[in-house]
């Protein structure tokens, strides 16, 4: 693989990439699949690397199996372990493994780390090692886009569990989404095209499945639950 071919399959992981984002859909996938298709992988896989609870595996490619097998071998992936350059290991069964944890996250927070881990029972050669390297400055542009991507899904999941949880409907998630956003009745009952009184009985109705009695603990148990946005 030369320069070249090397710079398709970047572009190529940033164009699916970009489209992925658009779309909302899994970023960390494309990036696992285009590159472990560029170095011609066995394995791979994308994670995050974690000091207190193992690695969580976000996707891999092919084989889960394999990917879980991959990643148990970097529990506890220093996090001070980071930059331009991939680093080496090597596994008994996996053979080659090489490892790309880009700089630039929040050490501070686990679910903002990303990284990447690619096995070959043959061995690498150099030009996939340089694939990888060349690879490092673009995923420091995409990963952020890719963390706060999922993070978003993660939270709308959170607060669809919570909304069945406590049994709201989708108007009184309107109307305790406009509450949060400190809009009166009246206002809130405007917005929706709705009376005062309707709104005033959704309200009740919102409190009494919050389990609550006044608005300022109504939105803070909502934000804690994703209900409405932070």
């Amino acid at each position: 693989m030369d320069r070249g071919q090397r710079a398709v399959v970047i572009v190529g992981m940033l164009v699916e990439a970009a489209e992925a984002l658009a779309a909302d859909v899994d970023v960390e996938q494309v990036i696992c699949r285009y590159l472990a298709q560029g170095v011609e992988a066995d394995v791979a896989a994308c994670f995050i690397p974690t000091q207190v609870a193992g690695e969580r595996v976000l996707t891999c490619h092919p084989d889960p199996a394999a990917a879980a097998e991959l990643v148990g071998m970097l529990d506890q992936l220093d996090s001070g372990v980071s930059g331009q350059a991939p680093f080496r290991l090597e596994h008994g069964r996996l053979g080659d493994v090489l490892v790309v944890a880009p700089a630039g996250f929040d050490p501070e927070h686990d679910d903002g780390r990303r990284a990447l881990a690619f096995a070959k029972r043959e061995g690498f050669g150099d030009n996939q090692m340089l694939l990888l390297h060349e690879a490092v400055p673009p995923l420091m542009a995409l990963l952020p886009h890719a963390v706060l991507a999922m993070q978003r899904r993660e939270r709308a999941r959170a607060g669809e569990d919570a909304a069945r949880e406590f049994g709201l409907t989708s108007r009184e998630l309107e109307v305790l989404d406009l509450l949060a956003q400190g809009l009166l009745a009246t206002s809130i009952a405007s917005r929706l095209s709705l009376s005062p009184r309707t709104v005033h009985k959704h309200l009740g109705n919102i409190y009494d499945k919050l389990g609550v009695h006044d608005r300022l603990v109504a939105v803070s148990l909502a934000r804690g639950r994703g209900l409405v946005a932070a």
